[in-house]
C-alpha cells in the first residue's frame, strides 16, 4: 500500500475506535450520575471522555504533520496514541 492508503486505513482505524470510545464515554458518565457524583466516579468518567476527543485530535495532528512533511515515526506515534490510551483504560479497568 502507498503512503496515503495507510494514512486513510489508520483514519478509519481510529474511526472505529471512535464509536467505541463514545459508548464507554456515556457508559462511565452514566455510572458517575448514577453513583451520586462521587469523586472517584466522576475522576474515571473523565479519563474515559478523554478517549474521544483523542480520537478526533489525534488522527487530525496526524494528517496536519504529513502537510508539514514531518517524520514518518512521529505520524505512526499520532494515529497509534488513541489505540495506547484505549489499551491503558482496559488495563486500568480490569485490574484496578
Amino acid at each position: 500500500m502507498r503512503g496515503r492508503a495507510w494514512l486513510w486505513a489508520a483514519t478509519l482505524a481510529d474511526a472505529v475506535l471512535l464509536t467505541i470510545a463514545f459508548y464507554m464515554a456515556v457508559s462511565a458518565t452514566t455510572i458517575a450520575q448514577q453513583n451520586g457524583g462521587g469523586f472517584y466516579a466522576v475522576a474515571v468518567a473523565v479519563l474515559f471522555s478523554a478517549l474521544p476527543m483523542l480520537c478526533i485530535l489525534a488522527p487530525l495532528s496526524a494528517w496536519r504533520a504529513t502537510q508539514r512533511r514531518r517524520g514518518p515515526a512521529q505520524i505512526i506515534v499520532l494515529f497509534a496514541a488513541p489505540w495506547f490510551y484505549a489499551a491503558f483504560l482496559l488495563v486500568f479497568l480490569f485490574y484496578s
